[in-house]
């Protein structure tokens, strides 16, 4: 019952601000829901994978290196922007049916999520450190299934009729904005700025 209660609150600590990028995610007629599903795994999954490595080699990785990730949600952010100011709506439209683009897609939520993931890993690595064999493997099984309650809460929100209307409305224009912003915060948090030479 304690490792249950500790990985609960593990990963709603490290993983609500997720929630929000869900959302816009869900409202984004680009992204199907399992394209999303298999993105926060792949995301999720990588981060369990390398807190399990960190913990098994007892190394703590440096949050400044950490932090180089969240170049990958700006690179995103402004890749849409400039999608919106030349207007391709028409040709994202025809390419969302074919094979490349539910690759890309898959990525784009698995990058994102991992990019994001630096408190997670600051989390994991110790928690990690401390468990036994079995008790790691509960936590990874409760990190799991909340996952898919995570990206059903954000399908929900998404699809309440008030919040889906202001998404649909707004939500393609907001999210460039939204990862650009995430990105410069994950560099400011992880102290990575100071790897600059400017600093």
């Amino acid at each position: 019952m304690e490792i249950l209660l500790t990985s609960v609150l593990a990963f709603i600590s490290t993983n609500i601000d997720d929630i929000f990028i869900l959302t816009l995610f869900y409202g984004n007629r680009k992204y199907k829901h399992r394209e999303i599903v298999a993105g926060q795994y792949l995301g999720i999954i990588a981060l369990i994978a390398v807190s399990l490595i960190g913990a098994l080699a007892g190394l703590l990785i440096e949050p400044a290196y950490i932090g180089l990730l969240g170049l990958l949600p700006i690179y995103l952010g402004l890749k849409e922007i400039m999608e919106l100011t030349q207007n391709k709506q028409e040709n994202q439209e025809t390419s969302i049916e074919g094979g490349g683009q539910r690759k890309t897609n898959v990525l784009s939520v698995a990058g994102v999520t991992f990019a994001n993931g630096g408190d997670n890993i600051g989390i994991y690595i110790p928690l990690f450190a401390t468990l036994n064999w079995p008790n790691k493997v509960a936590m990874v099984t409760v990190f799991l299934t909340m996952t898919l309650l995570l990206c059903l809460a954000a399908k929900y929100l998404a699809k309440h009729p008030y919040v889906a209307k202001k998404v649909e409305k707004y939500g393609h224009k907001v999210t460039p904005f939204v990862l650009i912003l995430l990105g410069i915060y994950i560099l400011y948090e992880s102290g990575t700025f100071q790897l600059l030479p400017i600093w």
